[in-house]
Order: C-alpha cells, then structure tokens, then sequence
C-alpha cells in the first residue's frame, strides 16, 4: 500500500500518507484488508469522482476528483467516520450504505437529490450514483465503493428549459422560432390561435408565409439585426393568417444563442392587437364626427348671436364670438389627443397665438391637464388675453406679458403666473364682468386650487396655484 501512494503523487495520496492511521478506527494501514488497500489503489489515480467507505463506521477516504465536491468538508473528513462530516445527510446516505453492506448488491440512481452542507448552508444537489461492496477473497464486506458524478448543473439546466417549455407551451402568446435560413423551428399553441397553422402545417416552412406580400424585406431586415446584435424593439406590424386576412400585431424578436454564445436563430411573439386597432380606427372616428358637430353647433350659436345682438352691439358681439372662437380651440386640442387632456404647454400657446406670439414669454415643463382643465384654462387665459388687449399690455406697442409656471414635486402641484408689463397703469376694477368672474372662481374650481388677480399699477398679475392629482378627474 504504501508503495503504490509513493507512486501516485498526487494530494490524497500524499494525505492518506501522511494521516495518523493508527488513532483512527480504521487502524494502521498494512492492517488493512488487501481488497481495500487494493480499492485505494484504483481509486486515487482516476478521473471519476470516488469515495470509499470502510469499516462499521463508513470511515471516509476519497480521491482528488472527490475532494471539490464535499467542499469545506474537505480535508477534514478524510479518515474520519461518515456520520461526524455528512450529518446533515446521515439519515439519508445510512441505509443506501447499509443496503449495499447487507445485500451485497449495487445501488445505482440518476440525479440523486441530496441535501449537503459544503459552503456554510444547506443547498440541494444532485448526483448518479453507483455505490458497490469491496468484498475480499472470503466475500466478507469490508467497505462501500461510491463512484459519483455531480449533475447539479445539468438538473438545473433541464429544470429551466422544462419551465420556459412549459411557459411557451401555455402562453397565449403567439411564439415562434426560426434558424438562420428563417425556418420555422418551433411553435406554440398560441401561434396555431393566431395565425390558424397547426404545428405540423408550419414546422420547416419558411417564416415568410405569414408575411403579407407588401413587406417582402421585412424578414430580412430583422435577421439582418439579429445577426449584427442589433436591439429589436417591440414594433407594430401586421401578418398574414392561414385564411388569407391581415392580423395587426405587436412584435417582439430576440437572438437564440448556443452554448458557445453564437447566434443559431430568432425567437418572436407576436401579440394580437386586432381589437385595439380596431378600437382605435373606430375612436379617430368619433373623434372627428365629434369635432364636426362641435364645430356646427358653435356656429350655430354664433349665427344665433349675430341675429341676436344686430348691428346695434357690435362690442358685445365681438367679444361673445372671440369666447366661442376660444372655446373651438380648446376643444381641437381635445379632438387631437381624443379628449384625454393635453399639455399645458400646447394650451397656452394655442391662446397666444391668436394675439401674436412676438409679445409673449413662455416658460415652464410640459404638464399634462385633465380635459375639463384644458377648457377652463384656455377660457380663462382667452379673457385675461383680451382684457390685456382691450386695457392692459397688449394694448400699446411697448407692452408685453410673461406666462411662467413650475411644478412642485414635494406638495404635487403647479404655480402659473400671467404678468403684465409694458403697459399703461392699471386701476383697480370697480365690477365683477364675466371675465373676472370666469378667471377666478370657474378656473379654481375645476383646478381644485387657488386663482389670485392683483391690479398692480404697473400691470395685471394672475397667479394660478392648483394640485395635479387624481382630484383634477
């Protein structure tokens, strides 16, 4: 025995060598039986994962290909019985020993779970196993000879390719995947949903059969970026059904690697956005049937009002019209974000833009207003626009006005001020018109906040102090 260690100069020969044999239960090594010097022997020269364990104590001798496996087991469990260093294990490994011992046969598995302590914690491991008697020339039992393989890479592998199989499988999601040559490799039952194929009628065939004849490039330029590594992102298209009907889809294409990292194909799931198209078609619309009727009625009222006031008002009647001429705007801006609301940017500039944008100085973030916002706000500024125009800056060649506003993020809200300047001095108001009445009670209640007019000499002020919150809906 030790004549074959001093040939064998690897770390566990030089170990086994070295240990204190006497003191352990196993006792010196020439004491030993000459089957289980001559298993030694064998097994620490090989490549395959190997431990031997001897005696009624299961005393644990193992080779290097062994040692990485039992991590901070090792050294320390060389010599020494199995139950002191596997003992998180013990209840299992016993009788899988025991049964070798007292049967005589080999007991085999693949992908064995095992529960060990190697790293500081217990984790699941897996292995194949073929544990078999060392018998001497009696056939008397004196040890177990365990040779391994750890699979815990390879379970987990399969366990995640069964998961994503599993998820392909059940999504009703359309998924696909093609090869280089644009192949169809694979296809799921939400594929045979969207485009009628069942997987038999598809496998093989190019993908280009479910690409309508006006984007014939289409399939190329993908795998064009695939193949560059370029980002593909999710993009609006449309594909053919088995019927012969286009299909509005959302696409998503992504790279399939092999396990050298090269690209071998292209994995795509397409998304059914039929009903939301249609939806959307049907929206534009009402939209624009919508716009058409506004706009008749506020003609309507318009010729109404003209009959009405007569060439006897005419002031009265310029003013009314310019309300109503605001009012067709704020709802334009509506009819073009279909009545979701629009930025309070496109609102201020759609106002000044009918007094001339050169006297004005706009400032602020794009905040996006709630649509009863969008139409008291644009009346609002129409009035204090006109006011400005009639008696305030607007109404001399020197005067000019300022519409700044920010956005508090800590109390969620926003501050507009509208400052005059340039203009001649302003005296404090005697009445309530319309107009004041519309800017500071109307505006700040369906902005659930606060408006101020200040009659400064120098110019009209309005400060303008609302949440933006689910208050404003």
């Amino acid at each position: 025995m030790a004549a074959a260690l001093d040939l064998n100069p690897s770390e566990m020969a030089r170990l086994i060598a070295a240990l204190d044999w006497p003191s352990c239960a196993l006792g010196p090594m020439h004491e030993w039986p000459a089957c289980l010097r001559a298993a030694v022997d064998l097994a620490l020269p090989a490549h395959a994962q190997i431990v031997i364990f001897a005696g009624e104590d299961y005393v644990a001798l193992y080779n290097d290909a062994y040692a990485p496996t039992i991590g901070n087991k090792h050294p320390t469990a060389l010599g020494r019985p199995a139950r002191e260093h596997w003992t998180e294990l013990w209840s299992d490994l016993e009788p899988l020993l025991k049964q070798v011992r007292t049967s005589g046969r080999t007991v085999s598995a693949q992908d064995r779970p095992f529960q060990i302590n190697r790293h500081g914690y217990v984790e699941t491991v897996y292995f194949d196993i073929s544990y078999s008697p060392i018998r001497d020339e009696n056939g008397q039992i004196h040890a177990v000879l365990c040779i391994v393989a750890e699979t815990t890479e390879r379970v987990a592998a399969l366990n995640a390719e069964r998961r994503l199989s599993a998820i392909v499988s059940s999504s009703t999601d359309a998924i696909l995947g093609m090869d280089l040559d644009q192949r169809i490799t694979a296809w799921n039952r939400g594929a045979e949903a969207l485009y009628g194929y069942a997987e038999h009628e598809v496998m093989g065939r190019p993908v280009t059969l479910l690409v309508p004849p006006d984007r014939p490039e289409e399939e190329n330029l993908i795998m064009a970026q695939i193949m560059n590594g370029t980002r593909i992102d999710t993009h609006e298209t449309q594909r053919l059904h088995k019927n012969g009907t286009l299909i509005d889809v959302s696409l998503s294409v992504s790279a399939i690697h092999d396990r050298n990292g090269r690209i071998v194909g292209a994995s795509k799931i397409a998304r059914d956005i039929g009903g939301r198209k249609k939806a959307e078609r049907l929206q534009r619309v009402l939209m624009g049937e919508l716009k058409h009727r506004v706009k008749n009625v506020l003609a309507t009222v318009q010729a109404i009002a003209s009959q009405s006031f007569g060439s006897a008002e005419p002031e009265r009647f310029r003013g009314f019209s310019d309300r109503l001429r605001a009012l067709a705007r704020a709802h334009d801006l509506l009819t073009m974000q279909s009545w979701e609301g629009a930025t309070l940017t496109s609102v201020v500039n759609g106002v000044v833009s009918a007094f001339g944008n050169e006297r004005f100085h706009i400032d602020g973030p794009d905040l996006h207003l709630p649509p009863r916002a969008v139409v008291t706000l644009s009346m609002a500024l129409h009035e204090l626009a006109t006011n400005a125009a009639k008696y305030g800056a607007l109404s001399v060649p020197t005067g000019s006005i300022s519409i700044d506003w920010t956005y508090c993020p800590n109390r969620a809200d926003f501050q507009l001020i509208w400052q005059e300047t340039g203009g001649p001095a302003v005296n404090q108001p005697t009445g309530t018109g319309f107009g004041s009445m519309l800017i500071k009670d109307v505006l700040a209640a369906e902005l659930n906040g606060e408006v101020e007019l200040d009659y400064q000499p120098t110019g009209v002020i309005c400060r303008i102090r609302a949440p933006i919150d689910a208050s404003w809906d």
